[in-house]
């Protein structure tokens, strides 16, 4: 494809006067085959800790596009009320440490203040484990343009890494 064909393609019923140049649309909903490219915990901009995923698709259409799942453990929410999605969210480690295979020590729940930090590290041997993710997206009525994304997990067959010996090295 040309850079005038690329050009033509992402000007497609764009209004340069008005559509917002940032138009990232994600993954749709779906079932998808992904690996852990990445896990680190995160301060977000309004200053609240996650554990964030870096997942990557690794095979079909969508092969090489990304999805960042962002955990938060916060008790409460900034307004103070109990945080409703706590336990989903407490739920959902819990899952993904199963289908990863990851061992979370229990002393990782004792310092809330390294919960982010404890879980980043815990889930490091789960780098590179693929898995099933179960996308399903729904439209947010209060802020359309961050569409509600619900995930489950299941195993995956995990790639054979091929073993190399010294003498297969080609330098």
């Amino acid at each position: 494809m040309s850079l005038r064909d690329a050009m033509n393609k992402a000007i497609e019923g764009f209004d340069p006067k008005n559509d917002s140049v940032n138009k990232f649309k994600g993954l749709e909903s779906g079932k998808y085959t992904v690996v852990v490219a990445k896990v680190e915990n995160h301060e977000t901009p309004w200053n609240a800790e996650q554990l964030n995923f870096e997942l990557e698709v690794v095979d079909g259409e969508s092969a090489g596009q990304k999805e960042f799942l962002q955990i938060g453990l916060d008790e409460l929410t900034s307004k103070g009320n109990p945080n409703p999605m706590l336990e989903t969210n407490l739920r959902l480690v819990s899952k993904l440490a199963a289908i990863l295979g990851v061992e979370i020590p229990d002393e990782v729940w004792d310092d809330d203040t390294l919960i982010y930090e404890n879980l980043a590290k815990a889930f490091a041997p789960a780098v590179g484990r693929t898995m099933i993710m179960d996308l399903k997206v729904r439209p947010n009525k209060k802020n359309p343009q961050y569409p509600y994304r619900n995930y489950d997990f299941d195993e995956a067959e995990q790639p054979e890494t091929p073993e190399v010996t010294d003498d297969e090295m080609p330098f």
